[in-house]
C-alpha cells in the first residue's frame, strides 16, 4: 500500500480576518452561505487575500480538486493500494476513503468540500467517503508510521520518476508527499519531516502532473515486482 499526501493544499474555508471583505461577502451572498462557510478562491477573492499570510500559497481549490481527480482516476488507487490524505494550510487532514469517486465537476466538489468542513464528514447511504479532522503534518506522519517519507518538489535531489517508484515499492510503508499549492515550496513544518526530497524534472510541473508520473510509475514497478 502506497501512501500519497497532497500538503499545505491550498484549500481551506475563508479565514475569519477577511470574513467581512465586500468581495468575500458579495461572493457569499450570492450563493446564499455564510462568509465563513464558503472556501477560499484566489478565483473570487483576490482583492481580500492582498491582507492574509502566505496569500501565494493559498486560495486554490480548483488545484486540488484537479490533483485528487488524478490521483484516485489511477488503476492503483481502483486496486485499493492507495491511500489519499489531502493536508492542508491551515491544519486540517482530510481522509479520501477506498473507492471513493469524487465528482468530476468543480462546483459540485467546491459544495462537497464546505460540507465537509461544516460537518467533518461526508457519508452517502451509511458508508464513509470523507472525513475532515484537525492535524498538523508531523502529527500524520506520526498515525502512518511509514518507512520512509518522499517529497517532490523541484527544490529537491534530481532524480528519474522511475527511481523514485523503484525506491518506494522497495519499502514497506512508503509515503509519497506533494505540495498543494500553487507556487513556492514546502515549508520547514513539512519538510522537517520528509526522509528525502526529489525532482522529478528540470522545469516546474503542477501537483496533478507530477502525481500522474510518479503513480504511473510505481504500477509498472509494483506490477513487475509481482511478476518477478
Amino acid at each position: 500500500m502506497l501512501t500519497f499526501i497532497l500538503v499545505e493544499s491550498a484549500l481551506e474555508t475563508i479565514p475569519k480576518e477577511i470574513q467581512s471583505h465586500p468581495s468575500v461577502t458579495r461572493n457569499a451572498r450570492s450563493h446564499g452561505k455564510n462568509p465563513a462557510e464558503i472556501l477560499l478562491d484566489r478565483s473570487y477573492h483576490h482583492a481580500a487575500m492582498l491582507k492574509v499570510r502566505d496569500a501565494a500559497k493559498r486560495g486554490r481549490p480548483d488545484l486540488v480538486h484537479f490533483a485528487l481527480l488524478e490521483a484516485t482516476s489511477t488503476p492503483l488507487y481502483t486496486d485499493n493500494s492507495l491511500a489519499v490524505f489531502v493536508h492542508t494550510y491551515s491544519d486540517y487532514v482530510m481522509n479520501v476513503e477506498q473507492g471513493v469517486r469524487l465528482p468530476k465537476s468543480y462546483f459540485r466538489f467546491q459544495g462537497l468540500i464546505e460540507k465537509l468542513f461544516r460537518e467533518k464528514v461526508v457519508k452517502s447511504d451509511d458508508r464513509l467517503l470523507l472525513t475532515l479532522k484537525k492535524q498538523r503534518f508531523d502529527q500524520l506522519v506520526s498515525e502512518l508510521d511509514p518507512s520512509v517519507t518522499v517529497g517532490l518538489s523541484r527544490l529537491g535531489e534530481r532524480s528519474d520518476p522511475n527511481e523514485v517508484a523503484t525506491q518506494l515499492s522497495g519499502e514497506k510503508k512508503p509515503v509519497i508527499v506533494v505540495g498543494g499549492f500553487p507556487r513556492g515550496h514546502f515549508s520547514e513544518r513539512i519538510s522537517d519531516h520528509l526522509n528525502a526530497v526529489y525532482s522529478i524534472h528540470e522545469y516546474p510541473l503542477e501537483a496533478h502532473v507530477v502525481i500522474g508520473r510518479v503513480l504511473y510509475e510505481f504500477e509498472k514497478v509494483a506490477k513487475l515486482s509481482r511478476a518477478g
